[in-house]
């Protein structure tokens, strides 16, 4: 058996705890032995370092090998040989040879790679286990010690610094030291000794330095694990120069990629990578030697990604070469192409693989964004990638961060004209979605100020100041600037904004009036779904046909058409589509006067809202800026007290909960096993929650959005609600609450 990882995972420490627990169980009555090969240079002192270990003296002789195999014969034995990476050829001729002649003979092996021999179970040493980056428990101190890393480093910590304990204080950068370092045990250890001098949080912002900041290691153990750079430096040394040439390409990739990514972006960079074999298999040897870790991607396919500390060092080779920029400006222009094709097969039948692609690759596609931002002639790139995956912002509830990357990029006041204008254009739409009315007429004004005759980008403009129109309470503009949207983008080739454009034509249409008009839109939008297979945008005009129907007190019609809607929007994961879908069945059920129903699926939507971004409008199908005139008919129902605690039990279930909640037309009440545990004793969802917190942290509005990704409207907007809610009118009271809870329920 070898165990395999990279360096510092711990490898020799799982061996060692192997043979001791064979000691104990005496399973092996003819001994255990160790050989530490780290120190060992040739393989020509190979044997006569295992005869050492056995206690038998190994003359430099043709038959070592023979003299070796007939001492151990038919012992029943295990043999450890540690550190085998620099010597896995000659440790695995050794291996083969011993395990012919000695048949009750058991060998662990401790390598970076495997030794690739017949009969070799190969088992991969896993990294520690973390909080992750979005885990509820970073601020968590009991929660955090559950963590194999955390105990680690506390552990490692307090040997450095007795007085160390892990509190609310520091537990969270704790929690994101060890994910950063992705629960490394060399690492943490080497992070844990700096705690003498530097406080969690200062060493987690010293890590864009990490070989600088984690230099100061043990003096009894091996040179390469004294520090993480010579830890590093080691496994680089053990590959081919092709292998080190591919090293210091793949880093580019931020999340991992593919085999065909991976000849995309690097194989044009200096020298081809193929000089000593196809691409494939220097990837497979990089696997083998644990430079990458090789994963199942969402369809099955393979995937490749590099730990934090490996993909440093490789970005620094880049750079001493003179070659990071050409790589990262490639993986720009990969992600734009991504992008691009994105947008062209959008509107098709396979919205939820590329809806899964693009989430896979989230990592590259922020990178990219952040390079394109930052480096001059990458500008107009960046701003395209953006415009490009307007869908998928939507789609993916990414709200906040859409507009957050629109919003640097146009702030750089680069790239041409048409690019600004369709991101311009964007940020409008996405502002529109989260309330904002101010920023979305900024960017539209933006967008009419640029030299730019696409008739596509011009028709989205439209979309979202026919909404603006509509909150303005100007019926005729909405309804012209409605009617125009579809007209521009009837006749080219972007069929997700035509559809677009009908489904607003249609909220334009309902909200001032005309419902046989919006009908008639939502159907249009239908037609043309039908023919290019879409789904995104036809369940949203499903909802709205949903909602023409509920008009008309067609009730079960609507019931059926807002379930087809959820359906779909659940397939592709879509959770502001399944947020619209729930409100409206909410709303359905109030007008049916079943309250406790209407109250969860609201509380339900309300949940999903606070993670997209979008609880100042919630149902953008509703025609209303507001949230309040949908909550209201079912909090009339029940009375202020028996809705709170049920909306925030909807708030509190899972999307799929929910979902198999709403499907079911006959059940008023969560199913027991669905059910939350006891309401809490005040109205805030989880996502206000969370702002609170931070709110008693001291932070502002712009530092809250920053920390949550999220507008500074959208943060705002939490704080203005919690306020409404809890009847306060400063955010020292709220501070003040939260205080107040943990006193009483620490956990909280």
């Amino acid at each position: 058996m070898t165990l395999i990882g990279p360096g510092g995972i711990g490898k020799t420490r799982v061996a060692i705890r192997v043979v001791e627990l064979f000691r104990q169980a005496r399973a092996y009555p003819d001994g255990t032995w160790v050989v530490a090969l780290e120190d060992l240079t040739t393989g020509g002192l190979l044997v006569s370092a295992v005869g050492d270990a056995v206690g038998l003296q190994i003359p430099d002789a043709p038959h070592a090998v023979t003299t070796l195999t007939d001492f151990v014969a038919d012992r029943r034995a295990l043999l450890l040989l540690d550190n085998c990476e620099h010597l896995y050829r000659e440790v695995g001729d050794l291996v083969q040879r011993m395990r012919a002649a000695c048949p009750h003979l058991s060998v662990l092996v401790t390598s970076r790679r495997p030794l690739l021999i017949s009969g070799e179970d190969v088992v991969t040493v896993a990294s520690m286990t973390t909080p992750g980056r979005r885990s509820r428990d970073v601020d968590d101190p009991e929660a955090l010690g559950h963590y194999e890393a955390v105990q680690l480093f506390v552990r490692r910590a307090r040997a450095a610094y007795s007085p160390f304990t892990l509190t609310e204080a520091n537990a969270g950068a704790v929690a994101r030291l060890c994910t950063e370092l992705d629960g490394n045990p060399l690492a943490l250890e080497l992070a844990a000794s700096r705690i003498r001098v530097f406080t969690p949080q200062e060493i987690l912002e010293r890590l864009t330095d990490r070989f600088g900041v984690l230099n100061a290691g043990f003096q009894d153990v091996p040179d390469r694990h004294r520090s993480l750079l010579a830890c590093v430096e080691w496994s680089h040394s053990l590959c081919s120069p092709a292998e080190q040439l591919l090293w210091a390409q793949v880093w580019v990739f931020k999340g991992g990629f593919s085999l065909l990514d991976a000849e995309s972006v690097c194989t044009a960079i200096g020298p081809a990578p193929d000089e000593e074999g196809p691409l494939v298999d220097l990837i497979g040897s990089l696997v083998d030697q644990s430079v990458l870790v090789a994963e199942a991607d969402a369809s099955g396919g393979s995937r490749y990604r590099m730990l934090a500390d490996i993909r440093e060092y490789g970005r620094g080779v880049a750079r001493s070469s003179g070659t990071e920029a050409g790589l990262r400006e490639r993986h720009v222009r990969w992600c734009g192409d991504l992008a691009a094709r994105f947008r062209a097969t959008w509107a098709g039948p396979d919205q939820a693989l590329w809806l899964a692609r693009i989430e896979t690759e989230r990592a590259n596609i922020r990178a990219a964004l952040h390079h394109g931002s930052t480096t001059s002639g990458l500008v107009e790139a960046a701003l395209l990638i953006a415009a490009d995956l307007d869908m998928f912002w939507s789609g993916s509830g990414r709200l906040g961060e859409a507009l957050t990357w629109f919003g640097v990029l146009l702030d750089t006041g680069e790239g041409s004209d048409l690019a600004r204008a369709r991101a311009a254009v964007g940020a409008a739409r996405f502002a529109v979605l989260v309330g904002d009315g101010p920023a979305a007429r900024d960017r539209l004004s933006l967008a009419a100020g640029l030299a730019v005759d696409d008739p596509a980008t011009r028709g989205r403009g439209l979309i979202p100041a026919a909404v603006l129109a509509v909150w303005d309470g100007d019926a005729t503009t909405a309804r012209t600037n409605a009617d125009r949207a579809v007209a521009a983008l009837d006749g080219t080739d972007d069929l997700s904004g035509l559809m677009l454009a009908y489904l607003m034509s249609g909220v334009v249409r309902y909200a001032t009036g005309d419902p046989r008009a919006a009908a008639a839109s939502f159907e249009a939008c239908i037609s043309v779904a039908a023919i290019c297979g879409d789904g995104f945008l036809r369940a949203f005009a499903l909802n709205g046909l949903g909602d023409v129907a509920s008009t008309r007190r067609e009730r079960k019609r609507a019931a059926e058409l807002y379930r087809q809607a959820l359906r779909i929007k659940h397939g592709l994961g879509d959770r502001m589509g399944m947020a619209v879908a729930l409100d409206s069945l909410g709303r359905l059920a109030a007008s049916e006067g079943r309250g406790r129903r209407a109250a969860l699926l609201l509380g339900a939507a309300e949940g999903i809202w606070d993670t997209v971004g979008m609880t100042q409008t919630g149902n953008i199908l509703t025609h209303t800026r507001a949230r309040e005139p949908g909550i209201e008919p079912a909090r009339a129902l029940l009375g202020k007290r028996d809705f709170r605690d049920q909306f925030r039990r909807g708030s509190l279930i899972t999307l799929d909960q929910a979902v198999d909640f709403a499907l079911d037309p006959d059940r008023d009440d969560l199913p027991a096993e669905a059910a939350p545990g006891e309401a809490e004793t005040h109205p805030l969802t989880k996502r206000e929650l969370e702002v609170a917190d931070l709110v008693a942290e001291g932070l502002s509005n712009p530092q809250i959005a920053d920390r949550l990704v999220i507008s500074v409207r959208t943060a705002q907007g939490h704080v203005e609600n919690i306020l409404r809610k809890l009847g306060f009118s400063s955010r020292s009271l709220i501070a003040a609450w939260v205080a107040e809870r943990r006193q009483v329920d620490p956990r909280t």
